[in-house]
């Protein structure tokens, strides 16, 4: 049986709502409460369309990750669902503290 994984990002400034949805045939990465998560350019789900850039990045913290796994339609579908914080502190300084293009 084919497995399929979603990466599923909501941001919960506002309303809580699903933004974006990756998929995939391989695992996406993990990640950590706390860790920084930037949109790089994003196609929004809701209509808006790409509101960010590599230029001009939305930055968040992942506040909360959430695992489902279930069968629909002959395949395994491994969901990996994400919620996002809006962040505006500085960038690390790992990064040098400043943009990093």
């Amino acid at each position: 049986m084919k497995t399929q994984y979603e990466l599923l990002i909501c941001d919960i400034s506002g309303e809580h709502k699903l933004v974006a949805k990756f998929v995939s045939d391989t695992p996406f990465m993990p990640l950590a409460v706390g860790e920084r998560f930037d949109d790089h350019g994003w196609d929004r789900l809701d209509g808006v369309g790409v509101i960010a850039s590599a230029q001009n990045p939305i930055r968040y913290l992942v506040f909360a990750v959430k695992h489902c796994v279930f069968e629909q339609d002959g395949r395994i579908i491994y969901q990996y669902c994400v919620d996002l914080q809006p962040f505006s502190g500085p960038r690390s300084p790992a990064w040098g503290n400043h943009d990093p293009f």
